[in-house]
């Protein structure tokens, strides 16, 4: 794992963006947490997000991690899913 991800302060960087309500709507509205059948919520969507990219995990190793760390369940396949539906919110949300 990099260390620019264990250095992110995960509750810093969601208040920094918002409350965690904030950032369910937005991520209702963008479309990429339509359901949390799988995922816990918006935050640890997001949380999923920067760990890919940060992390430099391959889609099944995230899979593992996020499961690990009760974040969510599922396979690399629906990893991926979750991570191209997430595209438009993440750019919102950074820009």
């Amino acid at each position: 794992m990099s260390d620019s991800l264990q250095a992110l302060d995960w509750g810093e960087l969601v208040e920094r963006l918002g409350s965690a309500e904030e950032l369910e709507a937005s991520a209702r509205e963008a479309g990429a947490l339509l359901r949390k059948r799988q995922v816990g919520g918006a935050a640890d969507l997001l949380r999923l997000c920067f760990a890919y990219v940060l992390g430099g995990f391959s889609l099944r190793t995230l899979a593992a991690w996020a499961d690990q760390r009760g974040l969510a369940s599922m396979s690399d396949v629906a990893m991926l899913k979750r991570l191209k539906a997430s595209a438009d919110w993440v750019g919102y949300l950074v820009s």
